[in-house]
């Protein structure tokens, strides 16, 4: 009996430091905290990525902070400002963006798989390439925003404000754009369409949604079908 005890302890030991040492774990690094807070930047280098993941800077002022390749995945920017940062290449996903100001923000080649972009201002930011796959944008503003070739698929932009967006070469299939505004951008006789040009809107949900006065060349409707 007592050898048998010992032979259930011992597994129980190796069962619980490997569920240990596999369990995912999010942690900030404290030095790289310091660094933005003081420094308003955060820099990744070929051999070390600054690690801001799981960190809370909620109702912080982040405007201009360069983070270009960072590890943001959960971080709490909710209702931070990052007006003109340099967020290009950084892994937001599962982030918490909503109500964050991110005008003209430089969000090229970022992952925001996942993430929280509620009534979030993107006001002429850049989000080329980005990927922003099943993300919540219900109610953002994303006026002049430029998403030329990002990926949108299972996104929702339900009541989405995409005055004057570029999307070309989007990909926005099984999206949810109900209520989304899709019309062109009017400013003082200057007049900024929205552009869904080669984009793919194969089974997205456009209930509600006007597409009049939106470039639609070569663009997959929900329909599948291809408008000329």
């Amino acid at each position: 009996m007592k050898f048998l005890a010992t032979i259930i302890s011992s597994t129980l030991l190796i069962s619980f430091i490997y569920f240990s040492l596999s369990a995912p774990v999010m942690a900030a690094n404290s030095e790289d905290i310091n660094h933005l807070l003081q420094d308003n930047l955060c820099v990744s280098f070929l051999w070390q990525q600054c690690d801001l993941s799981g960190a809370d800077f909620r109702e912080t002022n982040l405007e201009n902070a360069n983070l270009a390749g960072a590890n943001l995945t959960g971080v709490n920017f909710l209702g931070a400002d990052l007006n003109g940062a340099d967020l290009s290449g950084a892994n937001l996903t599962g982030a918490n963006l909503e109500k964050a100001n991110l005008y003209r923000a430089n969000i090229n080649r970022a992952n925001l798989t996942n993430t929280n972009l509620i009534r979030t201002r993107l006001l002429e930011a850049d989000l080329t390439l980005a990927n922003l796959s099943n993300a919540n944008l219900t109610d953002a503003n994303l006026l002049e925003a430029r998403l030329w070739g990002a990926s949108l698929v299972g996104a929702n932009l339900s009541n989405a404000s995409l005055h004057g967006t570029n999307l070309e070469y989007a990909n926005l299939a099984n999206t949810n754009l109900t209520g989304a505004d899709f019309h062109g951008f009017y400013f003082r006789g200057y007049k900024q369409e929205t552009n869904l040009s080669n984009a793919n809107l194969e089974g997205a949900v456009i209930t509600n949604t006007d597409l009049g006065g939106v470039i639609l060349r070569g663009t997959i409707m929900p329909d599948g079908s291809i408008n000329d």
